[in-house]
């Protein structure tokens, strides 16, 4: 019976070219997996890795989750702080959107991020815990939001951070960590409601 069929759709087809459109194979475009490929070519220092993916792998990479992810694992956790610090965070103002004749606009140099962050692994598979806020008392939304970007500061080093630093300067640093306008303008509103 399935002879009969292959025939008549043969002939089918001879007949009428136009009615069968071959439909194009479209190469299905993956998200990067971030604990089996991502990660793990971070871990290993593979700095070509990012230059290897395909235009919508690429659109996946977020480099400042990425920053997070490597700045803390299992085992040693203040060493992987320090070493991710150094390399990618220091100078990171170099990096920032602002226009001026110095600084480089972070969109535009994905791959440069990509390999500080490589540089900053430690060359063997690494188990990476994300750094949530510590633990404890309710926090105002400014002060989670300075966590969000400093995981392991003290109590008494955030009371600090938040005294000597302009509602300017902060808002320098969550644009530098990526926050958007209005997720600062909703970090600055919760906290004048909270005094």
């Amino acid at each position: 019976m399935s002879n009969e069929i292959e025939d008549w759709l043969s002939g089918f087809r001879e007949m009428n070219p136009d009615a069968v459109v071959e439909e194009e194979v479209k190469v299905k475009a993956y998200k990067n997996d971030l604990f089996k490929d991502v990660l793990p070519a971070l871990d290993r220092g593979d700095k070509k890795f990012y230059s290897r993916l395909n235009d919508e792998q690429k659109k996946d990479i977020a480099i400042w989750p990425l920053t997070r992810w490597m700045s803390s694992t299992a085992s040693g956790a203040a060493d992987r702080l320090y070493t991710v610090n150094e390399v990618v965070n220091k100078d990171s103002n170099l990096f920032s959107a602002k226009k001026s004749e110095n600084a480089l606009e972070t969109n535009k140099h994905k791959e440069l991020q990509w390999m500080l962050l490589a540089m900053s692994g430690s060359g063997k598979p690494e188990r990476h815990i994300w750094p949530g806020a510590p633990r404890g008392a309710t926090k105002s939304l400014l002060e989670d939001a300075v966590l969000s970007i400093y995981p392991l500061l003290k109590d008494d080093d955030l009371e600090l951070l938040l005294q000597l630093n302009t509602q300017a300067e902060l808002t320098e640093l969550f644009k530098d960590n990526g926050y958007d306008d209005k997720s600062i303008k909703e970090i600055f509103k919760g906290e004048s409601k909270g005094k």
